[in-house]
């Protein structure tokens, strides 16, 4: 019984060190399975995005984005509001996936909950007077402020209020809710004395600003000032002749003070689409516009909302080699697995390298727990003094001996082996002669 139990406990150990190895291995395999188990879900079909008023830059901006994303296989739908504040407000009711933000309309606990992707473009802050309106500064009469829930609108009354203009005071100031084609209109038509646009200088309406010999765009004498009050807010300069060169509109350089648009993320919604939404504005953005240099937007710079980790690195690095050679569908997921196997490599690194250290240690143990075994039985020969002992212990040897011969091992171990057997019947010789010296005497 004892000789089976030796031989089960001693097994060949040759394909030790391949199941060491196997088992890093399959330890390795199931790391990747449930890695690959929490990787976020493949791109939604359809993204939403809030953009703005109808025929406005927003949403002409955003229709161009969604041809740009369509082409990465990803339906963009825009989705018009009263702009920045109702998109805010879609946002954080998780009813739109993305919206474009004007700078200044995020309250510090909005901004916590919500990340930016990018800014865009920039959006001059412009203050147009009638002509016949002698004041030096908006003080008192109308002014018209955009429409609610309009990114103007919040902008507006946060910039006046910081210079202690309100509904009423100074006395006769009166704040209108109108803006965009209604409020220059009212403008020319005197129902309004002056307004705050916050507006691209693309759109046609906006040329009626400088054009009309009735109204004045006010240069922004205190625009270093602004800027270094509201973080959010860039100084630019409207160049001589930039709305119509033919005509020299406006005759000189007009400085004034530019928010900037970004696009906003929700929280919960799929990261995969930050890449991809800064990679198609980047390849509608690249040549600049009026105000902004070519490659000047997207930028992470200027945003209120947290910049998000992923848009981060991608301005730190650019796209990686999984988005400049697969579709963003399956580029984003290749991504997050390659960060994912860095922890699982550091995992199986020493798990690989630790097999044949392992199988080592476990050779030489197998081969030295016999030696300690014939120390004690050495230890109990030089202690014996009569035939009985001897007789008990010489048993012993022969068992330990069968064991030996039992005891297989890799042929690179092999000499350790005949070792402890040369020992073994040294020890079996000695106990031999101590028997015969006991029978002579």
């Amino acid at each position: 019984m004892s000789d089976a139990r030796a031989r089960i406990r001693d097994q060949p150990l040759q394909s030790l060190g391949v199941r060491i190895s196997g088992a890093a291995l399959v330890v390795f395999g199931v790391a990747v399975v449930v890695a690959w188990r929490l990787l976020p879900p493949p791109l939604p079909e359809v993204v939403l995005l809030g953009t703005g008023p109808e025929s406005g830059h927003y949403a002409h901006f955003g229709e161009a984005l969604a041809r740009e994303v369509a082409e990465h296989g990803v339906a963009l739908e825009t989705v018009t509001s009263a702009g920045s504040q109702e998109n805010i407000r879609l946002l954080l009711a998780g009813e739109i996936d993305v919206g474009l933000v004007q700078s200044g309309n995020l309250s510090d606990a909005e901004a916590a909950q919500l990340e930016s992707v990018a800014t865009v473009f920039y959006e001059p802050v412009l203050v147009v007077e009638r002509t016949e309106w002698e004041s030096e500064h908006i003080e008192g009469g109308r002014i018209a402020i955009g429409v609610p829930g309009s990114g103007v609108h919040a902008l507006a009354r946060e910039l006046l209020a910081d210079q202690g203009i309100r509904e009423g005071d100074p006395p006769g100031t009166r704040l209108v809710p109108i803006g965009r084609e209604r409020a220059v209109g009212a403008l020319q038509a005197g129902e309004v004395d002056s307004g705050i646009f916050v507006t691209s200088l693309d759109l046609p309406w906006v040329d009626t600003l400088f054009a009309d010999p009735g109204l004045r765009v006010t240069n922004f004498a205190l625009a270093e000032a602004f800027t270094r009050h509201y973080r959010y807010l860039r100084q630019v300069v409207i160049p001589a002749g930039l709305i119509d060169l033919r005509s020299e509109i406006p005759p000189h350089d007009v400085p004034v003070i530019a928010t900037t648009a970004a696009l906003v993320i929700r929280p919960g919604a799929h990261r995969a689409l930050i890449p991809l939404l800064i990679e198609s504005a980047r390849e509608q953005l690249y040549q600049g516009g009026l105000l902004a240099s070519p490659g000047e937007f997207p930028s992470p710079h200027w945003v209120e909302a947290p910049l998000a980790d992923e848009a981060l690195l991608y301005f730190e690095r650019g796209p990686s080699f999984f988005y400049r050679w697969l579709p963003f569908r399956y580029a984003f997921a290749a991504t997050r697995l390659t960060i994912l196997l860095i922890p699982l490599l550091t995992l199986a690194y020493p798990l690989v390298r630790s097999a044949q250290p392992t199988v080592r240690w476990v050779i030489q143990r197998r081969i030295y727990r016999f030696y300690r075994v014939l120390r004690r039985l050495e230890a109990r020969m030089d202690a014996s003094d009569d035939a009985a002992s001897l007789a008990r212990i010489h048993e012993e040897l022969e068992r330990l001996g069968d064991q030996i011969r039992h005891t297989h091992v890799p042929a690179s171990y092999g000499a350790k082996l005949f070792a402890l057997r040369a020992h073994h019947r040294i020890l079996v010789d000695r106990l031999e002669a101590l028997e015969k010296r006991d029978i002579g005497s």
